[in-house]
């Protein structure tokens, strides 16, 4: 497998990795961590590329907390 989307920034790449990680490593021919080609910072905690590597965090859910403040107003809002 490929593991990557359309495009995204730090939540989809936490997505990305996660399932990468879970995803035994003979069908795993990549993952991309899209979030370094982006120039702003959505989430913190983010997975990192580091030596053309990056992995899952080990926190709660996707392991990332959004910068609310960065991803702007809500395009629609449901009650």
């Amino acid at each position: 497998m490929t593991i990557e989307d359309t495009w995204g920034g730090d939540i989809t790449t936490a997505a990305i990795a996660h399932l990468a990680r879970s995803t035994p490593s003979e069908f795993t021919f990549s993952a991309t961590d899209f979030n370094s080609y982006g120039t702003v910072d959505i989430a913190e905690g983010a997975p990192q590329r580091v030596n053309g590597r990056m992995t899952a965090a080990d926190r709660p859910g996707l392991g990332v907390t959004p910068i609310y403040d960065a991803l702007g107003a809500p395009v629609a809002s449901y009650c």
